[in-house]
């Protein structure tokens, strides 16, 4: 499995993307002039943070759900060698610096030693 871009570089090649996505929102929010004279700065602070949050939690929701439909790598059973079957996904939820963040886990369960088995996350901040 090939190790994971650097979310920097990735941000970095998406910038022209965000930025066009910046003027559609705008041109949406307020047709071809902008905003009016007289909209506060704390206003357009304030709507821009609110997208932001909007954006970030959904790439988080989306992101983990996509993730979770992937199968788990792990076709044996890491306690005694045995065959993992899929069981129910479970229901999941994280409190992200993006906000809660909720999506269903993919689950493995073996027969033989009748241990269920989660993908592992990597703790907050990784």
């Amino acid at each position: 499995m090939d190790a994971p871009a650097d979310p920097a570089s990735q941000a970095a090649a998406l910038k022209p993307s965000l930025q066009a996505a910046a003027k559609n929102l705008l041109f949406r929010l307020y047709g071809e002039a902008g905003p009016p004279w007289g909209t506060s700065f704390a206003d357009l602070e304030e709507l821009a943070v609110q997208l932001g949050q909007t954006l970030s939690s959904e790439l988080l929701r989306q992101g983990l759900a996509r993730q979770a439909q992937t199968p788990p790598p792990a076709d044996t059973c890491p306690s005694c060698g045995g065959p993992l079957a899929a069981a129910e996904p479970e229901p999941r939820s994280v409190t992200s610096r993006a906000g809660e963040v909720g999506w269903q886990e993919p689950a493995r369960h073996c027969g033989r030693c009748r241990k269920a088995f989660f993908p592992p996350v990597a703790p907050s901040g990784d």
